[in-house]
């Protein structure tokens, strides 16, 4: 029988640790297939009829316990498609802002004349009061974020089915918001579903991708880039297709496709669908210049909903997928894994496919790791068995009861808990990075926490850090569990970002009501709720070295950009002052290369070596410290 959530139970779970080791979905569930339609993302615009939908006030304020405060609400509760947007910003003064597309008026039609960015200041004491209205002057949705200028902040939205909205000032937290529109190279584009960084000095370049929403230059939707220059007061590059990503690469990059990342001159643009390869672009120059890489190929290249058919089922992005730089430039990503297929078998109708909602896991990649290798089943490669074994699973969802199993109690057929845009039992991921420290946050069904009918598990956010920059990872955290007031909570939607503060600090912020699902999926026939934002500042500093020290007791060797060219840089974590040795070996064992990196300090070393002497290929990097050898593979392109 289904376990109804008890008090004792939560009093049972909250100081207890969570395996390390993956507990296996009832075997009978894990093969259950759901037929979706396969529907483009569309944005209402009819105005509708009000019903009056009258908020109840934020009746969990002030109850909340630890560090957490709610600062928006909203009743339009739909954030992304798929990748969630640059919704949070810390600065280095420890001022912080959030946005969200808010929304309470709630007409027939899901139309929200009311709706647009809900935002909220930090100011390095406490947030604002939650706000009452959107900032613009007219109906917007999806923000993006970021700093502007030497102490500013910008925001972007859509008018849909109009043009993007700019709404920045030049004082963070304070003063009247001005504002820009962007309208898009016209041709029947409706540019929408905007991303937006800042880079360079003072954050003068702003990098931004969005959706044509239409047919454009062959590809039914595509992803346009454009970069304005703060200090010129103008548009570098406009509506620009780059490389890679037209219609000679893909049928189609859709709403929320994209995510992008930066930090000081570089700019990352990463792109991932259940449909198409997960790949990203980089530019080292604020913009000027990209490279494409390919982190994994999916192997239906122009997939297509009503003509594609599979050999078996595919195991994929799940649609949800973050990426973060670290202090060596080096790219980090992260993605919630699902299954899905067209199978040539047994099709469905056009326009249909199947997808395996009791699919689980959070893939983790970085530069240095080159493209995922393929399994001998190509479908399996995103397999969660398969990337747990290469080192690239960095989370999943837990065995709170500790019966073995994962969902094993009889249930009605119907999956315990709603699969979103996306497909995964754990997806949403969020990462971010302080010095050598990464923090994951994602949504993953739990165990336990049930709706009081006894028919849906809530998603809870869930953290996992690793002290080495993603060699290793320590323990689970259900951020949920040890708040009584998240009992009864769909915690969805989580952000995370470094703190400045020296000292391993993370902010984040979430979704959280008190119904699984979305209002926004009108087939659902949900009634409205209130949904909450709510900041969690979690500081682990206590026992940091500790856990870091528990989870290494040998050097570790990173290898930046792996491939690489004339060069790489290696950083060097040693535990103990050493004499350093670094040498090369090609695949047959003979040293190639020997380098004395020379006597180095406990803790991280960093050196760049040249291999403008190698061949392309696959080569094997060692360092010595004395007693200790470690070994990665270099790719040398």
């Amino acid at each position: 029988m289904k376990k109804i959530f008890t008090l004792l139970v939560l009093l049972g779970i909250l100081y207890s640790g969570y395996a390390q080791q993956r507990a296996p979905v009832n075997r009978e569930l894990y093969n259950k297939s759901v037929v979706r339609k396969h529907l483009s993302p569309y944005d209402e615009v009819a105005p509708g009829q009000n019903q009056n939908f009258l908020s109840p006030g934020v009746n969990k304020d002030g109850k909340l316990l630890g560090d957490e405060t709610e600062i928006i609400e909203t009743v339009y509760d739909l954030q992304t498609n798929t990748n969630l947007a640059n919704r949070f910003w810390v600065w280095e003064d420890g001022t912080m802002a959030a946005v969200c597309t808010r929304g309470v008026e709630s007409p027939a039609g899901f139309a929200f004349p009311d709706r647009g960015t809900g935002y909220n200041f930090f100011d390095g004491s406490a947030w604002g009061p939650k706000p009452s209205a959107r900032i613009e002057a007219v109906k917007t949705g999806w923000p993006s974020i970021a700093p502007w200028g030497e102490n500013g902040e910008i925001i972007v939205s859509h008018n849909f089915p109009s043009y993007l909205l700019f709404s920045y000032r030049e004082t963070k937290g304070t003063g009247t918001w001005e504002t820009m529109n962007y309208n898009g190279p016209g041709g029947g584009v409706q540019p929408s579903w905007a991303r937006m960084v800042t880079s360079g000095e003072n954050n003068n370049y702003l990098s931004m991708v969005y959706n044509t929403y239409n047919a454009y230059q062959g590809q039914t939707a595509a992803m346009l880039y454009s970069r304005y220059n703060k200090d010129t007061q103008t548009w570098d590059f406009q509506d620009v297709i780059l490389d890679g990503t037209g219609i000679d690469y893909y049928l189609e990059i859709n709403a929320d496709d994209y995510v992008m990342a930066s930090k000081g001159d570089i700019v990352v643009i990463l792109c991932s669908s259940a449909w198409f390869d997960l790949f990203m672009l980089k530019s080292p120059d604020n913009g000027e210049t990209w490279e494409k890489t390919i982190i994994w190929n999916h192997p239906y290249p122009f997939f297509d909903f009503n003509s594609t058919l599979m050999s078996d089922t595919l195991y994929t992005v799940d649609n949800s997928a973050t990426c973060a730089i670290d202090d060596n430039g080096m790219v980090h990503v992260v993605w919630g894994i699902g299954r899905a297929a067209r199978l040539a078998a047994a099709p469905p109708e056009p326009g249909y496919y199947n997808y395996w909602p009791y699919t689980d896991g959070v893939g983790y990649w970085n530069e240095s790791m080159g493209q995922i290798p393929e399994n001998d089943n190509v479908h399996h490669t995103m397999m969660p068995e398969y990337l747990e074994s290469i080192g690239m699973l960095a989370g999943w969802t837990q065995d709170v009861n500790n019966s073995g199993f994962i969902f094993d109690y009889e249930g009605t057929g119907d999956p315990q808990f709603p699969t979103y845009r996306s497909l995964g039992i754990s997806t949403m991921p969020s990462i971010a990075i302080n010095g050598g420290m990464i923090a994951l946050a994602y949504a993953s069904t739990t165990e336990t926490f049930v709706t009081a009918d006894g028919t849906m598990n809530y998603k809870h956010i869930w953290t996992r850090f690793s002290y080495d920059l993603g060699e290793t990872w320590g323990d689970f955290c259900d951020l949920n569990a040890d708040n009584l007031f998240h009992v009864y909570d769909e915690c969805i939607y989580p952000v995370v970002a470094p703190d400045p503060a020296p000292d391993g600090a993370f902010q984040l912020i979430y979704q959280a009501d008190n119904a699984p699902d979305l209002y926004l999926d009108e087939e659902l026939q949900l009634e409205p709720t209130l949904n909450r934002i709510i900041h969690n500042s979690m500081n682990f500093t206590v026992g940091l070295e500790d856990q870091s020290a528990s989870i290494s007791d040998h050097p570790l060797l990173h290898l930046y950009p792996n491939p690489a060219g004339k060069t790489v840089h290696l950083t060097v974590d040693l535990t103990q002052p050493a004499n350093v040795v670094c040498e090369i070996f090609s695949m047959t064992g003979q040293k190639i290369i020997g380098h004395h990196a020379g006597q180095m300090n406990k803790g991280i070393n960093a050196f760049d070596l040249d291999i403008s002497s190698l061949s392309s290929g696959i080569y094997f990097c060692t360092i010595t410290d004395g007693i200790e050898k470690v070994t990665k593979k270099l790719i040398v392109k």
